[in-house]
């Protein structure tokens, strides 16, 4: 039996090493972009967020806020955070609501055209990926890039 030791470990590192690959095919079973996917574009591109609330059922007195009639509605659960950032300096802001899938977002935009995202005096960009629904406030200049880049990293 102490023969089979070393060769049974080294089987079982083979095992697992070829479980949960990376060079196969994407997986299906999740949303495009992931929270920690969304947040990192935003962070790589000079903009992180400063803010994350969830939409947890089991973390009491955190929910995510949906704009106008979407809120209190069943899509908040289907919501897997609402991300926020902002900068006084430059008087830009940004919000994601990340959806658990591209259909829960569809359906929150059939229900909610993307217009009715955010509001301010401040020009406003709308944009939607994937299950991402993103606004951004203030955004000029050498800012504008970085938002940009940050919305070009998402799937």
């Amino acid at each position: 039996m102490r023969r089979l030791a070393p060769l049974l470990c080294f089987v079982v590192v083979l095992a697992a090493a070829g479980c949960g690959g990376g060079g196969g095919a994407k997986s299906t079973g999740g949303p495009p972009n992931s929270v920690i996917g969304v947040s990192k574009a935003f962070s790589d591109a000079g903009i992180p967020f400063t803010s994350e609330v969830t939409s947890n059922p089991y973390v009491t007195t955190q929910q995510v806020y949906l704009p106008g009639k979407l809120n209190g509605s069943a899509l908040q659960n289907h919501v897997l955070a609402f991300l926020s950032g902002s900068h006084i300096s430059t008087h830009a802001g940004w919000v994601a609501w990340v959806f658990d899938s591209n259909a829960s977002c569809a359906t929150a935009l059939k229900q909610l055209p993307l217009t009715g995202w955010g509001a301010g005096q401040i020009k406003l960009t709308r944009v939607t990926k994937s299950n991402v629904i993103i606004v951004g406030a203030g955004f000029v200049g050498s800012q504008k890039s970085k938002f940009d880049a940050a919305i070009a990293a998402l799937q």
